[in-house]
C-alpha cells in the first residue's frame, strides 16, 4: 500500500450523493479532507486492516456531523472527539452517523451508493480467530467482532490524534 492507494480510494468514493450540487460538493470536500488528515498515518507496508475503512468513515463523519465550523475548518480536536470510542451505554458511532445522515435528508434504505457504503461499514461481523480451514490466526490477525466503521473510527481516532495533535508545535 502507498499513498496512491489512499487517493485512488478517495476517487472511487467521489460519487454524487444528491441531485443538489452543493450537497455533492460537501461530500467531495469531506472526502478530500479525510484523505488529507489520514495521509500521514496511512500504512505503507500493510494491505489490510481497519485503516482500509478509515477513509469512508472519516469522510462520513465530516460530511454528516454538524461541527462548530464547516468541514475545511473543523478543528482536528472535534473530529478526534467524534471518532473516539464511546463508553457502554452512549450512542454508538454507527447510530450517530446514521442519525446525522438522515437529518441531512438521506434515505439509508434506498439503493444509493451512499446507503450501500453506510450498510457495508455498519454490518456486524462476528469475532474471527480461525481461518476457514480451521487454522488459528496469529493474535495480530484476530478480529474482535463488530463493525468496520467502529474499528476504522478507533484507528482514525488514534492516528489522526497522533499525527495532528501530539506532534503539533507548542505555542
Amino acid at each position: 500500500m502507498d499513498i496512491r492507494d489512499l487517493w485512488w480510494a478517495a476517487g472511487r468514493l467521489d460519487f454524487p450523493v444528491s441531485a443538489t450540487q452543493s450537497v455533492n460538493h460537501r461530500w467531495h470536500n469531506a472526502l478530500r479532507r479525510a484523505a488529507t488528515l489520514i495521509e500521514p498515518a496511512w500504512p505503507k507496508n500493510y494491505s489490510a486492516g481497519p485503516f482500509t475503512f478509515a477513509l469512508p468513515t472519516v469522510a462520513l463523519v465530516l460530511y454528516a456531523f454538524r461541527f462548530d465550523s464547516e468541514w475545511e475548518e473543523t478543528p482536528v480536536e472535534q473530529l478526534v472527539a467524534a471518532l473516539a470510542p464511546r463508553p457502554q451505554g452512549e450512542t454508538k458511532i454507527e447510530d450517530a452517523v446514521r442519525d446525522a445522515l438522515v437529518e441531512r435528508g438521506h434515505d439509508l434504505d434506498d439503493d444509493s451508493q451512499l446507503s450501500r457504503l453506510f450498510r457495508q461499514l455498519t454490518e456486524h461481523h462476528p469475532p474471527l480467530a480461525y481461518t476457514a480451514g480451521g487454522l488459528e490466526l496469529t493474535s495480530a490477525d484476530h478480529w474482535p467482532g463488530g463493525t468496520m466503521m467502529r474499528a476504522a473510527a478507533e484507528w482514525a481516532n488514534h492516528w489522526i490524534a497522533h499525527h495532528h495533535l501530539n506532534n503539533a508545535p507548542s505555542a
